[in-house]
């Protein structure tokens, strides 16, 4: 085990692929060990052949589809019809845009990426700074994975064997909690800064963006509403997904060409090769693990150091959050999972809360330099430097630290609402 972790941070060190470093480091090991290398091959497939797996490239596909529908612009112009009016509402837009576009995607990236490019412009005519709106469309974007549909959430259920349908209804709450904490810190710095507000409240402009944005509201209802009748399962919610995106698109909306469709699918098909490239290396890399006893490793190193679940879950938030600051959020979530859930089982803390928490700690790796995904991506569309980015998103962590702080210590957060209308 020493070996397969020394070999796989040196690899990560001289900046290989987290994907290739895994399988590597994985191919060497059973070599040295002598076991026939074809088990690296079947352990990736025996990873790949999961039929929760599906939902992965059907979620990715819907996002895709109202993205390139144009539903952003829509959202935005709902929610700013809804709370322009207040000092700093075009700010407050963007996170409560991006509360609606979590129910859409699922992709912080798409979410970060969609922010960005409607409105941090338009911030910026009306008296914002760029960094501080390539700050906020960054910020906003880490609701993706947290408000369902999330395909992190179908991953990890598929890895601690939980209901998805439970895990998506207990993301509403803590997202809702994050989204909150944004909104508190944009109204602080709007006081601070003097931002404007953007016109006066009114009733038909706002009705009028309701209706043009009915159709993309629609879409998490159907998700949750799903899952709650048991009409579909969670693979089969991701295809009824992709194709009202695509019928709204079409014959709704009439954003969507038919002509667009083959770029969609490759962008589909590739943004779904990352992540399960990444899956399938962490296959062989997860099973020699598993063979030298490391879940049993780490459950009795950390039991000897306490058994309070408190004290294990602060020890956990500030490791995640290290480790999201230098490694693939995927990758954290493949490698660590099942290393975890017998420490987790053992100190019967819920797997479904822990999962919350766990996604969470993710979203806010991808605020951290030297890896933060969501800062590279809001930073490329906006055009500012990654020091005037940081510079501004530092009140937009302590924000989400606090929520997730919350989160991880009044479990009820994130198993109330499961419980009251089931999964």
């Amino acid at each position: 085990m020493a070996l397969l972790l020394a070999i796989f941070g040196g690899l990560l060190v001289f900046g290989t692929p987290i994907a290739i470093a895994m399988i590597a480091a994985s191919g060497v090991v059973i070599w040295l060990e002598g076991i026939p290398l074809t088990i690296v091959a079947q352990r990736v497939f025996a990873g790949l052949q999961s039929f929760p797996l599906l939902a992965v490239p059907l979620f990715t596909l819907a996002g895709a589809l109202m993205n390139e529908s144009g539903i952003s612009e829509r959202l935005f112009g709902f929610t700013r019809a809804l709370v322009g009016h207040i000092r700093g509402g075009l700010a407050q837009t963007a996170v409560l845009g991006n509360v609606f576009l979590a129910g859409i995607s699922g992709s912080s990236v798409a979410d970060t990426a969609a922010t960005t490019r409607v409105l941090v412009p338009q911030l910026e005519r009306n008296g914002y700074s760029r960094a501080f709106g390539a700050a906020l469309a960054a910020s906003g974007g880490t609701l993706g994975p947290i408000i369902p549909p999330s395909i992190l959430m179908v991953l990890y259920a598929w890895q601690a064997n939980v209901s998805l349908g439970a895990l998506f209804v207990a993301g509403i709450v803590p997202g809702l909690l994050m989204a909150g904490a944004m909104a508190i810190v944009i109204a602080v710095l709007a006081r601070i800064r003097k931002y404007p507000t953007s016109g006066s409240f009114s009733g038909r402009v706002l009705w009028t963006e309701f209706k043009r944005a009915i159709w993309a509201l629609m879409m998490p209802v159907i998700i949750i509403v799903g899952f709650r009748l048991g009409a579909v399962t969670a693979t089969e919610i991701a295809g009824v997904a992709a194709l009202y995106a695509g019928l709204v698109g079409v014959f709704v909306y009439r954003t969507l060409d038919w002509r667009k469709l083959p770029s969609i699918l490759r962008s589909t098909a590739r943004d779904t090769a990352v992540i399960l490239v990444i899956v399938g290396a962490a296959s062989p890399f997860s099973w020699i693990l598993g063979i030298e006893q490391a879940p049993q490793l780490v459950v009795s190193t950390i039991r000897a150091i306490t058994n309070e679940p408190w004290v294990v879950l602060a020890i956990l938030n500030v490791a995640l959050l290290v480790a999201g600051m230098f490694m693939e959020t995927i990758a954290i979530m493949i490698i660590l999972v099942p290393i975890l859930i017998p420490l987790l089982t053992a100190l019967q803390v819920d797997l479904v809360h822990f999962g919350i928490v766990l996604l969470v700690n993710l979203v806010l790796g991808q605020l951290t330099p030297p890896v933060g995904v969501l800062l590279f991506v809001s930073m490329t569309i906006a055009r500012v430097s990654l020091g005037e980015l940081v510079r501004e998103i530092w009140p937009f962590l302590l924000g989400l630290a606090v929520a997730l702080a919350a989160i991880t210590y009044l479990p009820v957060l994130s198993l109330w609402l499961p419980g009251l209308i089931g999964p």
